[in-house]
Parts: C-alpha cells; structure tokens; sequence
C-alpha cells in the first residue's frame, strides 16, 4: 500500500467536504485516481484531499467538470514547464559564469575591462 494514501473513501470526503458518490464520480470522470489496495479499496492521499477540494473550489465558481479536468491539466503541464525553465536558467547561469572565468584568464588586461563592460550590459 501506498504509505501516503491512508483515507477510505467516507473519510476523504468528509475532508473533502463531499458526499462519497460524488468522488466516485470525479473518479470515473478521470479527476482523481485513488490508491487500491490489492483488495481493491481506494485510499486517499492528502494531495489526494487537497485535489478534490480544488475540484470544488472550480465547480462552485461555475466549471464543469470537463472544464476542471482541462484545467488541472493545463496546471500539470504549466508546473512542468516552469520545471523545465528553471533547469534551463540554472543551466544558463552555469555557462555564464564558465565562460566569465575562462575570458579572465584568456584575455590580456586590457582587453578584459572591455569586454567585462560589454557582459555586464
């Protein structure tokens, strides 16, 4: 068993704040997929908890729940990014400070206060 899915379904939404029929429904809908057990029970996680609660944040604002399922993909795929340009950023600071270092040591002196005004533009 998963060890951060620990709610039965009656449990998660009372968290929730949902009747159970109701997150069996988002469940079927593709807007949650709960841990089973070998057994076959769902459990829920707390991200699990905080997801549904988002849920009803959208759907009490008037989404649909095609429009949430939509939504929460669009999230996904904008956190993934913000990941990936991140790495890019961290990757591009590297190189610069790499190739800052490596012209202090090519350049004679009085080309390297030129170019360092040049960089730092």
């Amino acid at each position: 068993m998963s060890k951060d899915a620990v709610y039965i379904i009656s449990v998660a939404a009372e968290l929730a704040g949902i009747h159970p029929q109701t997150l069996r429904i988002y469940e079927r809908k593709g807007l949650i997929e709960p841990y089973r057990t070998p057994g076959g029970t769902r459990r829920y996680s707390e991200r699990d908890i905080e997801r549904l609660q988002a849920i009803q944040e959208l759907t009490a604002v008037g989404v649909n729940l095609e429009g949430v399922r939509r939504i929460m993909e669009l999230e996904h795929a904008v956190d993934q990014l913000q990941g990936h340009l991140d790495a890019v950023k961290a990757e591009l600071a590297e190189v610069r400070t790499e190739t800052e270092e490596r012209l202090r040591t090519l350049l004679p002196d009085i080309v390297r206060p030129r170019l360092s005004d040049l960089l730092d533009e």
